[in-house]
């Protein structure tokens, strides 16, 4: 059992990638790319150059509630890591102001939705479980919109709120270690776990799949460490460039690879889902896009890269290469400087996928050794 806390759109294709990107960048151009208000292109904001109104945007629009709190993020590297398992994730825990703003922008990208699977009142989910919480803020919302479900959250940090729903538990676990709960789930949910697997298809999808009732949905939300352009005003060379193609080539050193997204699919097939579907969001960097929608998407998303760049950048730079903190901190200005430029008109491939248990009576075809194969269900 896990460890209790203590305290108790209309589909569109795009190439997704610059061509002089393509030895550095995962290439894109196999993804179906999925924005409700957008066209296949996001048409950027050529009005005057607006970085100088960046803080002013932030507080205009009323439903983006950044408070003083929010804004107050930990810059230098005075950083804490989980104490449970400690070395089991590539980043930092991350500060509770920045984890709280990540799932509103998740959600508002996705169009106010909180989940694909198709669980609704008909098929009712008795028992949820969401991977690496975090603050706990999706399965909350799981909670007032099931409110008869029971719904299980685990993190490796006790970092959720003490008054939520009384149909939620939170839970210190490690997932990649064998699961062990007493019942059987109907819907599992992960969000935003880049670089926390060794092998998200044997540690998670394998282990999801065998802990889903038949017919249970299991759902991945995640924006991929990867950044793309299509319109070339990203420099292949460029700060940003490098310093992404560093954190994946890092992660990678460290055993906790953070190019989920693209392996999402072919890991949720491989275990033995059906009904397999992927939908690919494109997350602007900053508030370039013309559209005031998507401008606010890109600006609440940049702010949330451009304060937490050190806690995304030290752990994974100084242990892939051994740099120091003043060189890693000397790396960054140009960096920060790029991801608030808006004449940049890159983004962040964001994976939604989301797959069913097929039920006994499915007919599924399993290859044997020695080629024998056997008829039936898993």
């Amino acid at each position: 059992m896990p460890t209790p806390r203590a305290d108790e759109p209309d589909a569109v294709m795009g190439d997704g990638i610059d061509k002089h990107d393509e030895a550095r960048l995962h290439p894109l151009c196999d993804f179906e790319f999925t924005f409700e208000s957008s066209t296949l292109l996001i048409e950027p904001d050529v009005r005057s150059h607006p970085d100088a109104r960046r803080e002013a945007e932030v507080s205009s629009f009323s439903d983006a509630s950044l408070t003083n709190s929010v804004l107050e993020y930990p810059k230098l590297f005075g950083r804490t890591y989980h104490a449970f398992h400690a070395g089991c994730m590539s980043c930092p825990r991350r500060p509770c102001e920045r984890l709280a703003l990540q799932g509103p922008i998740m959600q508002k990208l996705m169009g106010g939705k909180l989940h694909f699977a198709p669980i609704c009142s008909q098929d009712y989910p008795h028992f949820i479980l969401d991977i690496a919480t975090g603050i706990g803020d999706w399965a909350i919302e799981m909670a007032d919109e099931f409110p008869d479900a029971r719904i299980i959250a685990t993190d490796l940090s006790p970092i959720q709120p003490n008054y939520v729903p009384p149909n939620v538990r939170f839970y210190v676990e490690d997932a990649t270690e064998p699961w062990d709960f007493p019942h059987k789930f109907n819907f599992i949910h992960t969000r935003l776990t880049g670089g926390c697997w060794e092998d998200f298809e044997k540690q998670i999808a394998a282990q999801a799949f065998d802990a889903l009732e038949p017919g249970g949905w299991f759902e991945s939300q995640e924006v991929d460490c990867n950044i793309s352009c299509d319109d070339g005003t990203l420099d292949p060379c460029g700060p940003i460039v490098s310093w992404i193609s560093d954190l994946i080539l890092a992660a990678d050193k460290m055993g906790r690879p953070t190019l989920l997204g693209p392996v999402l699919k072919r890991a949720y097939e491989n275990v033995g889902f059906v009904d397999v579907q992927q939908r690919v969001y494109k997350m602007p960097l900053n508030s370039w896009p013309k559209n005031r929608y998507l401008k606010q998407v890109g600006l609440l998303w940049g702010h949330n890269l451009v304060e937490g760049l050190s806690a995304f950048s030290y752990q994974l730079l100084h242990h892939g290469f051994d740099r120091s903190a003043e060189e890693i901190e000397a790396s960054l200005v140009d960096v920060r400087r790029d991801l608030s430029n808006t004449s940049i008109h890159a983004y962040m491939p964001t994976f939604v996928v989301w797959g069913r248990k097929p039920y006994p009576h499915e007919v599924r075809a399993k290859a044997l050794p020695r080629g024998r194969v056997v008829f039936g269900a898993t």
